[in-house]
């Protein structure tokens, strides 16, 4: 048995940064260092097999025909021959290795990321090939590159792209120009336009794929039916950076989508447009920050998840996949055995007479001594009483007890449905109700004040970051998200019809707006958030391939 000094072939610095990340055999991670050890179970992650012995209090750690013991009183033995001396660490039930010592037994590179955090590797990634077409820049590698060994920025007409550690083997051609040294490389894109992209970036095991976006120089292409657009435009002499999305809802649909944890819970609107695999997406109604309930009628796929707020206006996707912005009639009865009742809420937590719950409401459904409760599955009543979760195929129905004496004779078995009352005239898919109503077929409303008038806290005489859904003559919808740019702090509903006549709309309607308003297109938060940060929400508004 031999005492191993720690003198390495290749030097490690002894002062870490907090953080070393490991590679090997394709497989990352990144590891929290203390005075030189690191955990020793995390590398487990990387398919090391790591046995804990809560009888001698023994550690192994074994990768392929290796294994490494760790003992409480510091050494580190390597197949049973090789011994380092105080190279381990036993912290509760936590162990720990020194680095330098983990890097020798795994035969690892020891190299910096371009921000300077150690990486030990057990070999380096080749640039092999760098490409630009269609805006979209690739880089290929021969090994395996994490998102900690890239580093990139943005200027005006120009992307850089730096990744360490990295040996270059590849060609560059015009615009493509590539700096190397030893263990760095370097890639700058030359635009060959004044003004500054916008980047989303896509890591792959053995590529780098990075889109640059400019909407500012006009309309850009997302994708089928979807173009985005980005400018700065004066809004009553007010600078405001404008996010547009132009979208033909024949080719696509906009669908309402609430948290993935149901009704009364939040979301951000990025997590909902991943979640559901969408083009693009916007916050759409308002809700209630107590409860986190959504204000406002609210359908999906032809299901009534909300009802109707009151006198406000209404954006609605037909089956047809036409669009529309409308004020119009719409309440909710429903028919149990041969009595009808009016629904005073759905999905809610507030009091009513008469309450229906969904599968997608998040909560537990309230328990009221006042309330008789039926559950209903496939149109008929399956059991009385109260319970906490609908089931996945019906809805629970509660109904005030100064109703029993008409109830008493209900069973199980006996039919249920809902009667809607409306004069909207075609079938809606998705619905979302918010406001204030801007304009309605292409003039401002006559009862501008009285509208204002409808929406508490002053929403629509103060100045505010502004989300706005349109409609245009010919069918098409326009999303639209006003973000402050020089510190007045946004717009008022005054500025905002202007705005809306000055672009030709032929109906436009606001959503929840301030710190809510945001756009969000495939992975990339494109507006300008006024909080610098992205506020989670009950309900948004998303672009997605339309459905069969």
């Amino acid at each position: 048995m031999k005492f191993l000094p720690l003198i390495l072939v290749l030097l490690f610095v002894s002062c870490f940064a907090g953080q070393v990340l490991v590679g090997l055999q394709g497989k990352f991670v990144l590891l929290e260092e203390s005075d030189g050890f690191v955990d020793v179970k995390e590398l487990e992650k990387l398919g090391l097999t790591f046995v804990l012995s809560e009888v001698s209090g023994r550690a192994y750690l074994i990768f392929e025909k290796k294994i490494v013991l760790l003992t409480k009183d510091g050494n580190v033995t390597v197949d049973f021959l090789d011994v380092y001396e105080n190279a381990a660490k036993f912290i509760d039930k936590k162990v720990f290795i020194k680095a330098e010592v983990l890097q020798q037994i795994l035969q690892l590179r020891a190299e910096k990321t371009p921000s300077g955090q150690p990486v030990l590797l057990d070999s380096v990634p080749i640039l092999s090939s760098a490409n630009f077409e269609k805006n979209r820049l690739r880089l290929n590698f021969v090994g395996f590159v994490s998102e900690q060994m890239v580093s990139t920025r943005t200027s005006k007409g120009k992307l850089v792209v730096e990744i360490s550690p990295c040996i270059n083997f590849a060609t560059a051609a015009d615009p493509v120009k590539i700096q190397a040294d030893a263990t760095s490389v370097r890639v700058e894109l030359e635009l060959g336009v004044d003004v500054e992209p916008v980047m989303v970036s896509k890591f792959e095991p053995s590529a780098l794929t990075f889109e640059l976006r400019m909407p500012m120089l006009g309309k850009e292409w997302i994708a089928n039916g979807v173009y985005w657009q980005q400018t700065t435009e004066r809004i009553s002499n007010k600078e405001v950076l404008v996010n547009y999305l132009w979208i033909d809802p024949t080719v696509v649909e906009l669908r309402p989508a609430i948290s993935s944890s149901g009704i009364g819970t939040l979301e951000s609107v990025d997590a909902m447009v991943m979640k559901n695999n969408a083009i693009a997406g916007v916050n759409a109604s308002y809700f209630d920050p107590n409860t986190a309930m959504p204000i406002g009628l609210l359908i999906v796929d032809g299901k009534i998840l909300q009802a109707p707020y009151g006198d406000r206006p209404v954006f609605v996707y037909t089956y047809a996949g036409t669009v529309h912005i409308e004020r119009f009639y719409f309440d909710i009865n429903v028919r149990i055995g041969q009595l009808l009742f009016i629904v005073k809420g759905i999905n809610t937590v507030a009091i009513g007479e008469v309450l229906i719950f969904t599968k997608e409401f998040g909560l537990p459904i309230p328990k009221r001594d006042d309330m008789l409760y039926f559950v209903v599955e496939k149109g008929k009543v399956v059991s009385r009483g109260w319970t906490s979760r609908v089931p996945e195929a019906g809805f629970v129905l509660a109904i005030s007890n100064k109703y029993e004496k008409y109830l008493q004779e209900v069973r199980p078995g006996d039919p249920v449905e809902y009667v809607i009352n409306t004069n909207f005239p075609y079938r809606i898919k998705h619905a979302v109700e918010a406001g204030p109503l801007l304009l309605y077929q292409g003039a401002p409303i006559p009862d501008r004040n009285q509208e204002k008038n409808r929406y508490g806290g002053n929403i629509a005489r103060v100045n505010a970051t502004r989300t706005l859904i349109a409609t245009t003559q010919d069918g098409k919808v326009v999303l639209v998200v006003i973000s402050d740019q020089n510190g007045t702090g946004g717009v008022n509903y005054d500025e905002l019809v202007d705005f809306c006549m000055s672009k030709g709309f032929y109906s436009a309607m606001n959503f929840d707006g301030g710190s809510s308003s945001v756009m969000v297109i495939k992975d990339k938060i494109v507006s300008r958030t006024p909080t610098g940060w992205t506020r989670a929400i009950p309900v948004s508004l998303l672009v997605v391939q339309k459905s069969d």
